[in-house]
């Protein structure tokens, strides 16, 4: 379905008009809905290294810019950013100011509510036998806009947002299934994972990553070959097995170093690094800056 362009905009607009309700600044406003989250910033941000939770991202004002493996993408109003699984990803607000300040609301999901969506909406996209990246970028209509304000709304009452949430969230998957984007949401987010085997791995070294593992024991879990798991696994989530493994080791590492009480060898050991030396080697390799100079950096930043 196609809308004529005001009509997004207006949409925006008012959603605009809805955050600016909650009282926050900038940063992550966790609201009363478990699911959903809003995100302002004042001032274009550096760059950072992460992992993209199963969710999706919805500009609503400003731009930012994401590197997923060799892709540089730049997002702008109505544009989304949406995985299935963590996905790991760097970005930077890149257009942001006081006066527009950069703004997106944030809904996490599974991959198991899409498939519920699927199936019982009878949903058919037009499927693709290429294995894709686990995060795909889109527009969303003006449908997925009108269904995000009844959400906000909703942040007002508890009462009836319990009670009403779940069946609005569905709404939104189904209208991201069902609209311009949504085969290529439907591929991205949910069939090739499932039924390459490939999902089954991710998790396996997710839940597993502190542990040593080898490429034999994940692609067993998978029920692959191993040349057929180096495939895959790159080509969803543009790194190597060990390589994902050891950024999520990092990531972990950082956010126990940030939340205080544990030093550097203690943080390394716990993450299941054997050697705080290649510990800090390879961490400073992904974010820029030894262990304890990125942590003192992150604290001391204004934003």
């Amino acid at each position: 379905m196609i809308f004529n362009s005001e009509a997004p905009n207006s949409a925006l607009n008012h959603l605009l008009e809805l955050i600016s309700q909650f009282s926050f600044t900038h940063g992550t406003f966790e609201t009363n809905i478990s699911f959903l989250s809003l995100l302002r910033e004042v001032k274009p941000t550096v760059v950072e290294h992460g992992f993209l939770n199963p969710q999706i991202c919805i500009l609503i004002q400003g731009n930012k810019k994401l590197n997923i493996g060799q892709k540089s993408i730049e997002l702008g109003a109505g544009d989304y950013i949406a995985s299935s699984i963590d996905m790991p990803i760097s970005g930077q607000v890149s257009k942001a100011s006081k006066e527009t300040p950069y703004t997106s609301i944030k809904i996490t999901f599974t991959s198991e509510e899409i498939a519920s969506v699927v199936l019982e909406a009878n949903i058919k996209p037009r499927e693709e036998n290429q294995l894709r990246e686990g995060a795909c970028t889109g527009k969303v209509g003006r449908e997925v806009l009108l269904v995000l304000e009844r959400l906000l709304h909703l942040c007002a009452d508890s009462q009836a947002a319990a009670f009403l949430t779940p069946a609005v969230k569905r709404e939104i998957i189904y209208r991201l299934l069902t609209g311009e984007d949504g085969a290529m949401f439907y591929n991205n987010m949910l069939l090739h994972h499932e039924a390459s085997g490939i999902s089954k791995a991710i998790h396996y070294v997710k839940a597993n990553f502190e542990r040593s593992l080898t490429v034999d024991e994940i692609a067993r879990v998978g029920t692959m070959s191993v040349s057929t798991l180096h495939h895959k696994f790159k080509a969803v989530t543009t790194l190597s097995p060990l390589q994902y493994q050891k950024q999520l080791r990092l990531q972990e590492a950082r956010s126990i170093l940030l939340s205080g009480g544990v030093d550097v060898t203690r943080a390394a050991f716990q993450v299941g690094y054997a050697s705080v030396t290649q510990f800090n080697r390879e961490y400073k390799r992904l974010f820029g800056l030894p262990p304890l100079k990125d942590i003192q950096a992150i604290r001391t930043r204004p934003n």
